[in-house]
């Protein structure tokens, strides 16, 4: 090779392998910022709140209970205790949520199924249009309590003007049903409606919520109430302690932590999916960067190569003209 050539040769070899070293620093660049987008993807993982199963534990309160069969003060029924407040003398304020069977009246419409019949005789029957099932009717011997459960029970249709007295009859349970007499006199065949209406005596469960003020409360050693005493109500009547599961806050805390497991569930599904996505991109830069130091090598021993023939090239072209 002569000089020229190995010359020009020399200068190819150098440019290549400055252009090698420059896409060399243009992988570790790239490998460097696909570095810190895993760096942050990481962080991001790890500032997740990990979603936390709810603990029945959580879900049992414990309650202060007692009971009262005085009826006649309208104050029976289980009683439980939401909260109590010391007062300035000593004695407490309570609330509490009474839970007690309570005397209703249940009423139906009859208008679109039954007439009222009139015999000979003055008697009247309830009878069912579609099949003529026949009910006798008879006037109550005591209409005083329905009345006046009828009249008080809020929801029920008050009893039409003029109500003097309720016809009963028995239904195929042996449910007593009573009907004011103004529906039953003043019921015409020949209307198109009429408003007949029955009412039932019937038993309802209540729950409402009260307070005691003044009373008067005894604990035990270990500072849990034992008795209290409610002024014109109760006196040193025994408290229990009881201990009840909210099943349904625990439900509904259950169904947001599934919520709140999915959501946590993808968003670190996404993550991981994206950092893989990285982690590839970077495999294939390292691998380029492997091929460029395996070419930068190679280049670097063809250089020494033409260095050394170019300087022999020079030492020959000296010495000719010695």
């Amino acid at each position: 090779m002569g000089l020229a050539a190995s010359q020009a040769r020399f200068l190819g070899i150098t440019a290549r392998k400055s252009n090698i070293e420059y896409e060399g620093q243009q992988v570790n660049q790239q490998r460097t910022a696909l570095a810190e987008e895993v760096n942050a993807l990481y962080s991001k993982l790890l500032s997740l709140k990990v979603p936390v199963a709810p603990d029945t534990t959580e879900f049992y309160e414990s309650n202060y209970s007692f009971s009262i069969s005085d009826k006649t003060n309208n104050q029976d029924g289980n009683y439980i205790v939401k909260n109590y407040y010391e007062n300035d003398d000593g004695s407490y304020y309570m609330d509490v949520e009474r839970t007690y069977d309570k005397n209703i009246a249940e009423q139906s419409d009859l208008s679109n199924q039954w007439k009222i019949v009139k015999a000979e005789d003055g008697t009247y029957s309830l009878v069912n249009i579609k099949d003529e099932t026949s009910y006798a009717l008879s006037l109550s011997s005591d209409p005083t309590e329905i009345k006046s459960l009828i009249e008080s029970t809020a929801g029920i249709q008050p009893l039409p003007e003029g109500t003097q007295n309720l016809y009963t009859y028995k239904d195929s349970d042996g449910k007593t049903h009573y009907i004011p007499d103004v529906q039953v006199t003043g019921y015409d065949p020949a209307a198109e409606q009429n408003s007949i209406y029955s009412y039932m005596k019937t038993n309802k469960t209540v729950t409402e919520t009260t307070t005691f003020d003044n009373v008067q409360i005894t604990f035990d050693g270990n500072n849990r109430m034992s008795s209290v005493t409610i002024p014109g109500v109760v006196s040193g009547l025994d408290v229990d302690t009881t201990r009840t599961y909210d099943s349904e806050g625990y439900d509904a805390a259950l169904r947001d932590y599934t919520m709140s497991k999915d959501e946590y569930d993808k968003m670190v599904a996404d993550l991981n999916a994206q950092t893989e996505s990285l982690q590839q991109e970077d495999k294939v830069l390292e691998l380029r960067l492997n091929q460029i130091d395996t070419e930068q090598n190679e280049l670097q021993t063809e250089l020494e190569a033409v260095k050394a023939v170019l300087d022999k090239n020079i030492e020959n072209t000296f010495n000719t003209f010695s």
